[in-house]
């Protein structure tokens, strides 16, 4: 192996490991398509593991290629905030930025008004939408950085933490023992909505869906109303709900903030951004 990793070649290999396809790679790091194929190859030669294996709809990572992006992701950021902190001028420019809907309102009520506040030149756009609407958009390069809720770990990307959803219903919700139970979910691209539909399918729940909604308030208040039961964190149930510990379990999702590690304003938020309680 090399005795030292070319910053510039790691910086393409994330790339490709972010779009798996080495087209879209090419335009997002500004080089021809041979190009980055060149240096893929030339880091494979250099570290003497293959890093992607290929097929027709494009590349994925090796178990030695998933190995080399999670240590060497922190090494980029680190290596990327040091040149930050050492420019003069105050960062400027446009971010865009994703948020599940869910965490929409505290965010935008309790974080956003700081964040703006310590970054005045930047121009900061805010996607609200499903966890998976926006990891797929985080993917197509139109989201600089995005929180994300998923199911399963991510080969890219901070792992906040933890969440656990819970069956939740009105404090006065009640529905006849014989019926079927009145469910509300978001629409798809959440991952709660798969977790909680396949629950119920293997525990023998018999159910009806009175609500689908890609809006989270339309969800919550349909469970506030006392119509339906749906999912929701710990954190977020508030007055006038109550959790159905009856009901099959759910389990742990995994909460995630993706960056563009090649945009010095997105790295410039990502340390601020990822101290967001949920």
């Amino acid at each position: 192996m090399a005795k030292q990793l070319n910053i510039d070649l790691l910086r393409t290999f994330h790339a490709v490991a972010r779009f798996q396809r080495f087209n879209e790679a090419a335009e997002h790091v500004h080089r021809s398509a041979s190009t980055i194929t060149t240096q893929i190859q030339k880091l494979e030669e250099q570290i003497g593991q293959r890093l992607f294996s290929r097929n027709n709809q494009g590349v994925a990572l090796t178990p030695y290629g998933r190995k080399l992006l999670g240590e060497t992701t922190e090494f980029l950021k680190s290596h990327d905030r040091l040149l930050i902190s050492l420019m003069p001028q105050r960062m400027q420019g446009k971010i865009r930025l994703g948020v599940p809907d869910t965490y929409a309102p505290a965010f935008i009520q309790a974080f956003l008004p700081r964040l703006i506040a310590d970054n005045p030149l930047l121009e900061l756009e805010v996607e609200a939408r499903t966890s998976g609407e926006l990891l797929n958009l985080f993917t197509a390069n139109h989201l600089d950085l995005t929180i994300t809720v998923t199911a399963h770990p991510l080969a890219q990307g901070e792992r906040l933490g933890a969440v656990q959803p819970l069956w939740v219903a009105a404090e006065h919700f009640d529905y006849p023992p014989n019926a079927p139970l009145p469910v509300t979910v978001p629409i798809a691209g959440c991952p709660y909505r798969a977790a909680a539909l396949q629950a119920l399918k293997d525990h023998g729940v018999y159910h009806r869906l009175v609500l689908e909604s890609p809006n989270s308030s339309a969800v919550e208040a349909c469970v506030r109303s006392g119509m339906a039961v749906g999912l929701m964190e710990q954190s977020r149930m508030g007055e006038g709900l109550k959790h159905l510990p009856d009901l099959p379990p759910l389990p742990a999702q995994h909460l995630y903030l993706l960056c563009d590690t090649g945009n010095a304003l997105a790295l410039h938020l990502h340390e601020q951004i990822r101290h967001f309680k949920v």
